[in-house]
């Protein structure tokens, strides 16, 4: 493109006269030696070039992907369907990160140069959020078995929907809701149990239990309230180090 052409021409230029400011002394009949250095140089400074655009795309593509995935997080935490809305954002995380480390010659510029390891510590924060809400495990489920949870989870909420003016919740909704709850434990059990499921269930379970004191909840709670609590950390971190991404990709 044009501005890259502009920035190619910029970079060549300054670095020429660096290191030709010296010869500029040399009588005119020995012009030709800067031309021989210019020669010489100009492979070196392209591939130097190259080497700092390189870097470039690659720190902007993971800042790029970065603002998605917590733009995606945002939009996502309640309810909690991020396992679901958000792997494409974090697959492109994962990607780009992944691109920088399999750089030979950007890694150790972008990863582990500066000392605050920005980027490196931006996909810790984004790799264990995704590992504790078990995001991973959510594709291990059939369709068939997700779409069970679904239809259970709709069931029972119709229930308690069509019941509460009648007061009669406790018993009508007694076998949809065990239903549901099996299901859900047989897919705890199984590994299945990714966030997105466990903050379903856990609301439906807290309306069971607590809104209509329907009997005790049988769910546990700690999992999700730790993940959204560690996801309160997520936006500080991010807007941190792409505030740093910013100022030096431009």
């Amino acid at each position: 493109s044009c501005k890259i052409d502009r920035e190619f021409q910029t970079f060549i230029n300054y670095n020429v006269k660096l290191f030709i400011e010296p010869c500029k002394g040399v009588k005119s009949e020995n012009k030709e030696m800067r031309n021989i250095i210019l020669v010489i140089l100009l492979p070196t400074l392209v591939s130097l070039y190259k080497l700092d655009q390189e870097c470039s795309d690659l720190q902007l593509a993971f800042a790029t992907a970065s603002t998605e995935f917590t733009k995606c997080l945002g939009k996502n935490t309640k309810p909690v369907k991020l396992c679901v809305s958000c792997y494409k954002q974090y697959t492109n995380v994962k990607e780009t990160y992944t691109n920088i480390t399999l750089s030979t010659n950007c890694t150790t510029v972008l990863r582990d140069s500066d000392n605050a390891m920005v980027i490196r510590r931006l996909w810790d924060a984004y790799s264990n959020m995704w590992g504790s809400a078990l995001c991973e495990s959510c594709s291990g489920l059939s369709s068939n078995r997700s779409v069970e949870f679904v239809n259970r989870t709709d069931t029972v909420n119709l229930c308690f929907d069509h019941n509460k003016k009648h007061g009669s919740i406790c018993g009508e909704c007694k076998d949809p809701y065990e239903a549901l709850l099996n299901l859900f434990k047989d897919l705890q059990q199984d590994g299945y149990a990714c966030a997105d499921l466990a903050d379903s269930m856990n609301s439906t379970a807290q309306a069971w239990s607590v809104k209509f004191e329907c009997g005790h909840n049988d769910v546990e709670y700690f999992p999700v309230i730790s993940l959204s609590v560690g996801m309160l950390f997520l936006p500080i971190l991010f807007y941190m180090g792409n505030g740093f991404l910013s100022k030096n990709c431009s």
